[in-house]
């Protein structure tokens, strides 16, 4: 079987379109010359007839009507296509076409008497003849079918009638046969050269498309065997041009989550190396003899493998992105409620270290939202906590709630120290640190933000870092609210 790729399967529907379009033209173009050419020399042999009009338009004035012709059809069109009526000679127009075949005789030339003579058939094409009324009706002559021409029979500017004449038969026309033979060779000629030129273009059309299709599929094997810093060339502004962009984009982004990868990876082992470490430790001295497995020991194996258990919660929370379901209930609860709650619980611990903690715009609204209670709390808690963590004694932390629209927006605002601007997109990131000086003891594991936006987003809000008008960080947290 014929392998056909994308390439050739374009190549050859173009070409046969324009092979099936070439052709077709060719048959509708030699189609329509036969009958152009047919109603054109029906025509040219119309004008010659010009006396044959005068003789009937002047023997309808002389009637008023075609009750002649009705009368006695065949006798009147005898009469009718007669050169000379009523003694006055209308001769047809000279011209090299004319042939002399039944000129009319001179007087004085032998003959028979001018009402004897039959009537002179110029060009032969009395047979072909047909006088119609206004209606189309047919007066005389033969019946009018297929091509021909027709002039009109005028009666004080109006139309009373047509006289029609049919195209001559092919048998009596070899010059005009000879012409169309001709003329249909040169539209084959040029039929070929069309398909020639539609060959052309068919190739240059599939090479010009598939080029960034071949860039695609090689960058995809590239990403494939791992090459992540593999990018392709945007050639157009077009879909394909926009796939190629959405490709490299991709890339991008992998390189990034491939690079979050390895990170979480060092950072994770990293964190549980120093809690393992400590346990290992205790572990190792009482096996030796050095401690005795006294409460005060316990007690520290114990805090160890809390300590242990919070850090790994913490990771698989942070990896959950989607946390709803059985981690997330969702019911009607009130948010501002519960951080005042939550706010309450701290205030000890804030004035223990002479930071100001600012509720007094917390106003419960009676707002509510859907979700988890326990959830918001940890989220509440953990921005509490930071503050408190970071934030130089004698500072301050306002916080602030307001409803704009169909969300309810909930704001932290703390005093000096704030991070660097450079950081702030980074905040929420997995065991980022804004001053990687600070110690673990007193900067925690890097989650605590990681763990507000997952929660956040769970329950279909947004949380953001700014810098704050007090000199700190400023957290806001968007939630939708639940419809009454």
């Amino acid at each position: 079987m014929i392998h056909l790729n994308i390439q050739r399967k374009v190549f050859l529907a173009s070409f046969a379109l324009a092979t099936t379009m070439a052709l077709l033209l060719t048959l509708v173009m030699r189609w329509n010359l036969g009958e152009g050419f047919e109603r054109y020399t029906s025509a040219a042999e119309l004008a010659r007839l010009d006396w044959l009009v005068s003789n009937i338009e002047a023997e309808y004035a002389r009637n008023g009507n075609w009750d002649f012709v009705r009368a006695a059809p065949a006798q009147a069109w005898l009469r009718l296509s007669r050169p000379t009526l009523d003694g006055d000679r209308q001769r047809p127009p000279p011209g090299p076409a004319m042939p002399p075949l039944n000129r009319p005789p001179h007087p004085d030339e032998a003959g028979p008497p001018p009402g004897d003579r039959p009537p002179l058939d110029l060009l032969r094409v009395g047979p072909r003849l047909t006088l119609l009324d206004a209606d189309g009706r047919r007066l005389a002559g033969n019946p009018a079918t297929g091509v021909g021409a027709e002039t009109p029979i005028v009666h004080h500017g109006t139309v009373v009638g047509r006289l029609a004449l049919q195209a001559a038969p092919s048998a009596g026309r070899d010059l005009d046969a000879a012409f169309l033979a001709s003329q249909t060779e040169n539209m084959l000629f040029a039929g070929l050269a069309a398909l020639g030129f539609s060959l052309l273009a068919a190739w240059l059309l599939a090479r010009h498309l598939l080029a960034p299709i071949r860039d695609l599929t090689r960058g995809a094997r590239q990403i494939a065997d791992g090459s992540l810093a593999t990018r392709i060339q945007v050639r157009s502004t077009d879909e394909l041009g926009q796939l190629a962009a959405d490709f490299n984009d991709m890339a991008e982004r992998l390189g990034r989550v491939e690079e979050s990868r390895r990170a979480w990876i060092s950072e994770s082992s990293h964190e549980l190396r120093t809690p393992l470490a400590v346990l290992r430790a205790e572990i190792e001295a009482l096996q030796d003899g050095v401690r005795m497995p006294d409460a005060a020991t316990l007690a520290r194996l114990h805090k160890q493998v809390l300590q242990l258990a919070k850090l790994v919660d913490d990771l698989r929370l942070t990896l959950d992105r989607e946390p709803g379901g059985s981690q997330i209930e969702q019911q009607r609860v009130a948010p501002v409620a519960i951080l005042a709650e939550t706010v309450d619980q701290f205030r000890e611990r804030y004035e223990a270290a002479d930071i100001r903690l600012d509720s007094s715009r917390l106003v419960d609204g009676g707002w509510w939202i859907r979700g988890d209670g326990g959830r918001l709390t940890q989220v509440f808690s953990n921005l509490l906590e930071n503050s408190l963590r970071y934030t130089h004694a004698g500072g301050q932390l306002r916080i602030a709630a307001e409803v704009s629209g169909q969300q309810l927006a909930l704001e932290f605002d703390d005093s000096a120290p704030g991070p660097r601007a450079a950081a702030l997109p980074r905040l929420f990131e997995r065991f980022f640190r804004a001053e990687p000086s600070r110690s673990r003891a007193f900067g925690g594991s890097g989650l605590g933000l990681a763990i507000c936006k997952t929660l956040v987003e769970a329950h279909a809000g947004r949380i953001t870092a700014t810098a704050s008008p007090l000199g700190g960080l400023k957290i806001r947290i968007e939630l939708p609210l639940d419809k009454p």
